[in-house]
């Protein structure tokens, strides 16, 4: 164990200014004052984002820590708290602690304040303390067996070691984690200064402002077409590509979708559906030109020289918007660069933070995961290890089911949120007819992934087909099973979509998390119009669930919403 020290400074100007000095650029030294509003008077002095008031900072620890003006700032409170103690008193092995007789009287909860206050604040550190008192002489002082430090102990110590940009980065992660935004908001602003990307990242607002000028045939410009061709590649919004082929006829977009059509069969004369000479080859282009250009957005995260990327993340944050719309995290997970997440990781980047499908770092490499059975196997016990969340809170009904990563429950209902936006797409290469896909997962589409997993996560008696048919049945809506989870509901015989009721858990700042609808954060508006179907061959993903949704109310029969497909 670390011997540990203790200091009486007394609070002159000279010696706050030489203690701030060698203290201010370390993530290893804070400030603690008594309350809130004693934070003011302590900058003046300190400039270390890391001031905190004693509520602040319980549950943390640093190596060293200040206490500025905590005794002497209630020299009165503190004058009575110590007031008839002697040194005899508390040179015992065990203090005894009684409550008044009069359980009504509170007139010592002013003093317990104080004295948890002190304790608190003293126990913060763990290798060194330093009281800075404007009254050193104060009487609870000397009860404490403090004694004023000696000239060029404390204050005209060497300066402590400068932390690295990358320590401050994760000091101001940590501190959002646990709810200190004030004092992650100071690191960023004197340490972790950033740029704006000068790019313009893909969003659904971009987009929506580029589809009249990428769809109108009498633009000159192909740029905002060719914007729009990449992102429904990316992110397998296959409707895109059909719109450009036959509204703007874009060349690039009608050499995948000929006549209008993506990845799917031609209708004859009579609107059967009908294989065209050259389907399968067409099948093939269409497949490689998205494998192509997911290849050309990853192919920088997927490389073993990553030193681009985290002079990116020094310049602009470890969490800027890349091009593609992801953070530098979420891109490293689907390449599955294990090196790079932990890098990034180690500069604090957030593996928390959502797209604008609702996807993770860690549902963007499940949802790569559900379509390369090999990246399964590979990649996804590793990066659970390192940025899947230990748990998923849900509600159903006004009720929180918190589902463990042990529990069957967790995987399938986390590949549903991850495959959601391209379970309708037909930007996919698969091996079962796409129909099946719009209709829900299904057990057959989910067994691949499950039993790529190792022992520690899917256990092998779950690796056969019976438990995960009973898994999907029993957390269905519509069933009796006890305890009744409600997470998905039954779309189509065997096959399931995500709980329309169904709330989840939004982390915000710090410790503000709020709740919403699972279609809103999967935005099923614009993944509808992103996979809708350009011949209405198969009914959208909003109208099934709609459709499910009123079979649940009783507005119409299993029956009935069956017949839709």
């Amino acid at each position: 164990p670390i011997e540990g020290s203790v200091s009486l400074l007394p609070a002159r100007e000279a010696q706050m200014r030489a203690l701030d000095l060698r203290t201010r650029a370390s993530a290893q030294h804070a400030v603690i004052v008594l309350r809130d509003e004693d934070k003011a008077g302590a900058r003046v002095y300190f400039r270390t984002p890391l001031v905190f008031s004693v509520h602040e900072a319980k549950g943390l620890e640093y190596p060293h820590v200040i206490l500025h003006a905590l005794v002497s700032g209630q020299r009165g409170a503190y004058a009575e708290v110590c007031d008839g103690v002697t040194p005899a008193d508390l040179a015992v092995d065990d203090l005894a602690y009684r409550r008044a007789r009069d359980k009504g009287d509170k007139s010592l909860e002013l003093y317990k304040f104080y004295v948890n206050a002190l304790y608190v604040a003293m126990t913060r550190a763990v290798q060194s303390l330093v009281l800075v008192e404007a009254d050193t002489s104060h009487p609870l002082l000397a009860l404490l067996g403090l004694k004023l430090a000696e000239t060029g102990s404390a204050s005209t110590a060497p300066p402590a070691q400068a932390s690295t940009r990358e320590e401050w980065a994760q000091e101001a992660r940590k501190l959002e984690l646990q709810g200190k935004n004030e004092q992650a908001q100071a690191i960023r602003a004197s340490f972790l200064q950033v740029k704006a990307v000068p790019w313009m990242p893909w969003t659904e607002p971009l987009m929506r402002e580029l589809l009249p000028r990428a769809l109108d045939p009498l633009q000159t410009s192909t740029k905002p077409r060719q914007a729009l061709l990449d992102y429904a590649l990316w992110h397998g919004q296959h409707a895109w590509v059909q719109q450009l082929a036959t509204q703007a006829q874009f060349q690039p977009a009608k050499s995948l979708a000929p006549g209008g059509s993506f990845g799917e069969p031609r209708t004859d004369a009579h609107g059967l559906l009908n294989h065209f000479s050259g389907y399968d080859q067409q099948k093939q282009l269409s497949g490689r030109a998205v494998a192509a250009l997911r290849t050309r957005v990853l192919q920088p995260y997927t490389a073993h020289n990553f030193k681009e990327i985290l002079r990116q993340c020094e310049q602009f944050g470890v969490d800027h918007k890349t091009p593609s719309g992801a953070t530098p995290l979420m891109l490293a997970a689907r390449a599955g660069n294990l090196a790079l997440v932990d890098a990034l990781l180690l500069r604090g980047a957030n593996p928390a933070l959502q797209d604008e499908f609702g996807h993770t770092p860690w549902l963007h490499a499940l949802g790569r995961a559900l379509i390369e059975p090999e990246f399964a196997k590979r990649s996804i016990a590793p990066l659970f290890e390192r940025i899947a969340p230990p748990v998923l809170d849900v509600q159903t009904e006004g009720r929180l089911v918190r589902l463990q990563h042990q529990q069957g429950e967790y995987w399938v209902l986390s590949l549903m949120l991850a495959g959601f936006k391209t379970q309708g797409s037909r930007c996919e290469q698969r091996s079962l007819p796409h129909y099946r896909y719009r209709q829900g997962f299904f057990a057959d589409g989910l067994q691949s992934l499950l039993d790529a997993l190792p022992e520690h996560l899917w256990a092998a008696r779950r690796k056969k087909r019976s438990y995960l048919n009973h898994l999907l049945a029993r957390a269905e809506a519509a069933s009796t099973y006890l305890p009744a989870r409600k997470l998905w509901v039954r779309s189509y015989n065997g096959h399931y979509l995500p709980n329309p009721a169904l709330q989840l858990r939004q982390l915000g700042e710090g410790e503000n998390t709020s709740w919403r609808g699972v279609f809103d954060v999967l935005n099923l508006a614009w993944v509808d119009e992103g996979t809708a179907e350009s011949r209405h061959i198969y009914p959208s993903q909003a109208f099934i669930i709609e459709q499910t949704k009123r079979r649940l109310q009783g507005l119409v029969s299993g029956g009935q919403a069956e017949e839709v497909f």
